[in-house]
């Protein structure tokens, strides 16, 4: 007999009354679904009608399911990726009180598939909520769109078709277009009109936009002088243009440390979601881009890095901790159960600190090569 089953993220655990005195205890853990994927699976619920109204009268129905299989998303853990335990004596793996608490867990999400959400680790409340926000940033976004297109016709400008894109179609059409035919010279005096003040309600200079990329293109000058005085020349790499927008997005709202107007533009400009952007110049400001790398996990740490990093964890002193915290390895990460607290291992060498908020994994600090100063800012109270 199987006794009431506690679901929490990645675990799921029951009393089972079997052939012994006392009940034995089973706990199934699984993986948590990686944060790219939940994200991609968010974006495309936050775009389906459908979807997005299951979700916001708090269920997990069709539509949402539909979405998931389409995007190639398993919320239910594929084979092998379940571990089982149990106290009994039995031999078998899974045992028959692991199977039979896994068999009533399966009827259970018949009734709550929210309970399958939370064993994969995210809460339906958060999912709901954040699909709500990135739904409505879409539709701001795109009435703010209309709304500028609409005024740069009231105002007599056409809108023009970025050079690289005209560029591009070139390539395809065989070959830009002539260029149009001088005007004639002018044979009298010419009278040029004022041109608009950039307050003025006709005037297509936005001042808010114009200063930013200002402040942007001098904080870019001072990175390349600085780079070039410190490597004696060298040419500092892409510090002048990023080629990848997602990473010029990220890159800038780190710069501008959560002013509303300029990450508001951004989002406009990159149709990306709030909270994504928010945890990307988060992981900017801590460091770089080596920080956004491990943003959605990080690569496998060498054995010799890994072990070094136990042994720090394990023998030093953690602000807040009675002891030794018990240490998890999950691909490039190394968890510390039980805190919310997680170190990835980054290309640069370096671990890179995060802590878990509402469900999701956040940047927490700067990154060490020494795990024990790396994880202290992720610890609780620090």
């Amino acid at each position: 007999m199987v006794g009431d089953i506690t679901v929490r993220a990645g675990e799921l655990s029951a009393r089972v009354i079997g052939s012994g005195r006392r009940p034995y205890r089973v706990t199934l853990r699984v993986p948590e679904l990686p944060e790219a994927e939940a994200d991609r699976l968010l974006e495309a619920w936050a775009d389906d009608v459908d979807a997005a109204a299951e979700l916001s009268g708090g269920e997990l129905g069709e539509a949402t399911a539909r979405i998931a299989v389409t995007e190639d998303i398993a919320l239910v853990p594929g084979p092998g990726l379940t571990d089982y335990a149990c106290t009994c004596p039995d031999w078998g793996f899974p045992c028959k009180h692991a199977a039979a608490v896994s068999y009533q867990y399966a009827r259970a999400i018949d009734a709550r598939p929210d309970a399958l959400l939370l064993l994969r680790g995210h809460h339906l409340d958060f999912v709901r909520a954040e699909a709500a926000l990135r739904r409505a940033e879409r539709e701001a976004a795109a009435a703010e769109q209309a709304a500028e297109e609409a005024e740069l016709t009231r105002a007599g400008a056409a809108r023009g078709v970025p050079a690289g894109e005209a560029f591009a179609r070139a390539g395809h059409e065989g070959g830009l277009p002539p260029l149009p035919e001088l005007p004639a010279p002018a044979t009298g005096p010419v009278t040029v009109g004022p041109f608009p003040d950039p307050g003025h309600e006709d005037s297509l200079v936005a001042p808010d936009r114009l200063r930013t990329l200002a402040d942007d293109a001098a904080h870019r000058a001072a990175d390349a002088y600085s780079h070039a005085v410190a490597t004696g020349g060298v040419p500092a790499a892409r510090l002048w243009l990023d080629t990848d927008p997602w990473l010029d997005t990220v890159r800038r709202a780190a710069r501008a440390d959560g002013d509303p107007r300029v990450v508001g533009r951004l989002l406009n400009s990159s149709d990306q979601a709030r909270a994504r952007l928010e945890r990307a110049s988060a992981a900017w400001k801590h460091g770089g881009r080596p920080a956004l790398a491990v943003l959605d996990g990080g690569q496998v740490p060498p054995r010799a890095a890994e072990r070094v990093a136990r042994e720090q964890l394990l023998t030093r002193p953690l602000p807040g901790l009675p002891g030794p915290p018990l240490l998890r390895h999950t691909g490039g990460r190394l968890q510390l159960v039980g805190h919310d607290a997680e170190l990835r291992y980054g290309p640069d060498g370096h671990w890179y600190p995060f802590r878990k908020q509402s469900g999701q994994w956040w940047p927490a600090g700067p990154p060490s090569q020494d795990a024990v100063e790396a994880v202290r800012s992720a610890l609780p109270g620090n």
